[in-house]
């Protein structure tokens, strides 16, 4: 049986009975089942992975090789069993929110001419980098620091107050595309908020060039 990953069609999908698909132990001894519809996003393309249960009892979630979702600690379960999974619904809408603002983050830069080359959408860290021979601003005075800055929170607020809708889509191939109507489409495999309306505390934090790197740190939440 293949694995569905609901994630990827509803963000907001917190509690689901699912069928065990697979069970093994790994190299630890430790036995891991993976269920569908599955529900835990793993860690992955920037994103922390979601916490949560299977039958109450706390799991870890991690990705196979195979590509195949797998949740440790849930306790022994034989293929075909119906389980009850939960995940954290806070830690889901943070990371959510964390990740449709990094995508407008990277639009923005993109927008005036900076070259995307890294990431991270972790509470605290978030971050986007650009290579900083795309960048022609001195970011080495303050104030330009500052001008930037300004200029970047402007343009951050204005696009979230188009409460644009996010949706996403899988091709043939399994490639999943999310789209900020009006705004951008890239390939993510990440969860992201349902539209921009529920963004809320979008600030840029600072932008400076740091070990190679323009970085451009940044916070959100979900309303």
């Amino acid at each position: 049986m293949k694995q569905l990953n609901a994630y990827f069609s509803d963000t907001y999908l917190f509690t689901t009975e699912a069928t065990v698909i697979a069970a093994g132990k790994d190299d630890a001894g430790e036995s891991w089942i993976a269920v569908s519809p599955n529900i835990f996003h793993p860690r992955g393309g920037g994103q922390l992975e979601d916490s949560g249960t299977v039958e109450d009892r706390e799991v870890t979630v991690s990705r196979q090789d195979s590509g195949l979702i797998v949740l440790s600690g849930a306790g022994t379960y034989a293929v075909g069993t119906l389980v009850n999974t939960a995940i954290d619904p806070e830690k889901r809408l943070l990371h959510a929110a964390l990740h449709t603002a990094g995508h407008l983050i990277g639009f923005i830069g993109e927008q005036r001419g900076w070259e995307h080359s890294g990431h991270s959408h972790f509470p605290g860290q978030a971050r986007l980098d650009f290579d900083p021979t795309s960048v022609p601003e001195d970011l080495s005075v303050p104030e330009s620091r500052g001008n930037l800055i300004a200029e970047l929170q402007d343009r951050f607020v204005a696009l979230v107050g188009t409460r644009a809708a996010v949706s996403s889509s899988l091709d043939e191939a399994g490639i999943r595309t999310v789209v900020i109507n009006g705004v951008n489409a890239e390939p993510c495999g990440g969860t992201h908020v349902s539209d921009l309306g529920v963004l809320q505390d979008v600030r840029i934090m600072e932008a400076k060039i740091k070990r190679g790197a323009l970085k451009v740190r940044y916070e959100a939440s979900h309303a």
